[in-house]
């Protein structure tokens, strides 16, 4: 699946897809990634840091764009530890 990148919040959904494609709760992903829950809601969401947006926003103005696919093979991150 190929998904059009162009906000923080597009990068939030598909964490949070491929998190949920995995039955991973939002704190069990964020112990496998050394992150705290919050931050890894706050990516979810498209929240943070303000200058996330302006990157976009020159990326656009520059004619920049990015796709995201999501591979069908399971993330290493997801394997039992």
């Amino acid at each position: 699946m190929e998904s059009p990148i162009t906000a923080p919040e597009d990068v939030g959904r598909l964490v949070r897809s491929v998190r949920e494609r995995y039955g991973a709760s939002q704190q069990d992903l964020a112990d496998r990634l050394g992150v705290s829950q919050r931050w890894l809601s706050e990516l979810e969401l498209g929240k943070g840091k303000q200058a996330n947006a302006r990157y976009f926003e020159v990326l656009r103005l520059l004619g920049i764009r990015l796709s995201g696919t999501v591979s069908e093979a399971k993330p290493a991150i997801f394997e039992a530890s």
